[in-house]
């Protein structure tokens, strides 16, 4: 009970953070889409940054996994600066060859990751993706600085870059104006360069080991270095996948691409506010619990952080499908964005949202093996599943278009999903990550949400989008709140008994 207590209220503290930087995060896309729509520019743009987020993706990927864990045990041994010194020089160094790469051979690259562009639209890909090249360099840096920062259990600033970076472009977009969409990937840069400056600056407020002589031969770096082989080799065939998913919505309708970010991005404000905060929280305390070998602890924590996002979720992911429509509506629907924009980013994020859940879990439980310092059962997991990705996401985008691409993205992360929760009550425990009951219970109670929902949505229509969305999320809330506590799950009835003791105490 007290892990549970702890969890919530760190988690909640940071995400009263997330909420205004996903906030602004979401203004930011729908100055976006208020500037430049959905069409062929947003579309190159997205390829664009496609580019430095696969780069990126590789490097964090093996930092995410391996970091923490063998820091935890040299921090313990008083040796943690000299690896923490060593990994950011890697880092640098890998990203800055990366990003070289990508500015010489850009259009090679489009060219393979978009051919299906026309030759205008690939040509203004390159020129993005050259200006955009930097963000490998400057996002590698800043992942890193976070990391560390997490590992000394800072949280809260550390968690400001995302809401920085939206200031600008809106800044950049609505008040500077902006000289077509290759204006975007600049203000993209300059963004992303103020807040790496930002948590440079934390870093040596908090006097983090970041400078330092490089030691290649520093054993808890060689160590790290063994972990990450498996990491980089899984990451780099994942990326695979990518590549099949942006040549194939290249070859699409124009404003598919479009569609599919700005859809992805309603779907990842849930994504943001809660799983990110729940896992930059757990993460350390599972390195922690690992590193002194207590795996029962570790599975308590990790059972508490799955009910957490169960309780969250299946709710979010029933009520993004009902509403979509006039979701994206409300959210988008203005300027150069219209009501063909709206239709496509709908269909996207209905599909999208079927695998809320199954990517909230997908996203959590490989931290528990890279807690005890096994990176490769998720490598294993990852490249198992790489060929059923690639074979199901050409089938279905034959047979729905950019629906497919969204439904591939869902199903898959919750099949690995599935397969880590087994792996890993054989690892843990049978009697660890029971969380069957607690999930048929939600899935109960949200989809009569979902339900009455589509009732008070047809029935308040009249009186206009936001007092029908207004009404309907008030009336579905409160639905599914009554049934958690009909059905009497135990996290709402420990918050009830903490709003009582408050209460009791406020009136003595």
């Amino acid at each position: 009970m007290t892990n549970k207590k702890m969890l919530l209220r760190t988690a909640s503290s940071l995400s009263l953070l997330s909420v205004l930087s996903r906030l602004l995060g979401f203004f930011r896309e729908q100055a976006i889409a208020w500037r430049f729509g959905a069409g062929a520019g947003v579309d190159a743009y997205v390829a664009a940054m496609a580019v430095p987020q696969i780069l990126n993706g590789i490097i964090t990927a093996a930092l995410a996994a391996t970091f923490l864990p063998v820091y935890s045990c040299e921090r313990a041994a008083g040796r943690g600066g000299q690896l923490a010194a060593t990994t950011f020089s890697v880092t640098l160094l890998i990203s800055v060859a990366g990003g070289v790469l990508g500015f010489w051979f850009a259009p090679q690259l489009v060219q393979g990751l978009v051919g299906n562009f026309s030759p205008e639209q690939q040509a203004l890909t390159v020129v993005m993706l050259r200006v955009l090249t930097v963000v490998t360099v400057v996002g590698s840096v800043t992942f890193f600085i976070t990391l560390l920062l997490n590992a000394h259990k800072h949280f809260f600033w550390p968690s400001v870059p995302p809401l920085i970076m939206s200031v600008v472009v809106i800044g950049g977009l609505a008040v500077f104006g902006v000289s077509g969409i290759t204006g975007l990937a600049w203000l993209t840069v300059i963004g992303m360069f103020v807040a790496a400056v930002w948590l440079l600056a934390l870093a040596v407020k908090y006097g983090l080991p970041i400078i330092g002589k490089p030691k290649l031969t520093n054993k808890a770096f060689l160590r790290m270095a063994t972990l990450t082989l498996p990491i980089f080799a899984s990451t780099l065939f994942g990326q695979l996948y990518v590549i099949v998913d942006r040549r194939l919505a290249s070859g699409l309708d124009v404003g598919s691409m479009a569609a599919l970010n700005f859809a992805n991005k309603l779907v990842g404000l849930p994504i943001g506010l809660v799983v990110t905060a729940l896992i930059t929280v757990v993460y350390p305390t599972l390195t922690d619990l690992a590193a002194k070998g207590d795996k029962q602890g570790l599975g308590v924590v990790l059972t508490s952080s799955l009910r957490v996002l169960f309780i969250i979720m299946v709710p979010a992911a029933v009520g993004l499908v009902v509403l979509r429509y006039p979701l994206v509506s409300l959210a988008f629907e203005r300027g150069s964005f219209d009501s063909a924009a709206t239709a496509r980013t709908a269909v996207a994020l209905g599909y999208y949202a079927v695998g809320l859940v199954g990517l909230s879990a997908a996203t959590l439980l490989p931290r528990a093996f890279h807690a005890l310092q096994d990176t490769v059962t998720p490598v294993k997991i990852s490249l198992a599943l790489l060929p059923i990705s690639i074979g199901l996401v050409v089938f279905l985008t034959r047979v729905l278009g950019h629906g497919g691409i969204a439904l591939t993205a869902s199903i898959m992360p919750t099949l690995e999903a599935v397969v880590n929760v087994y792996l890993l009550k054989k690892r843990l425990g049978k009697n660890q990550l029971r969380v069957g009951g607690l999930l048929a219970k939600v899935t109960i109670a949200a989809v009569a949400m979902g339900l009455v929902c589509m009732f008070v949505l047809n029935h308040t229509s009249a009186f206009g989008q936001i007092i029908a969305l207004g009404a309907t999320v008030a009336v579905g809330g409160l639905v599914y709140g009554l049934g958690l506590i009909v059905l009497r799950v135990e996290e709402v009835w420990t918050a009830i008994g903490l709003l009582k003791a408050k209460i009791g105490l406020a009136s003595k």
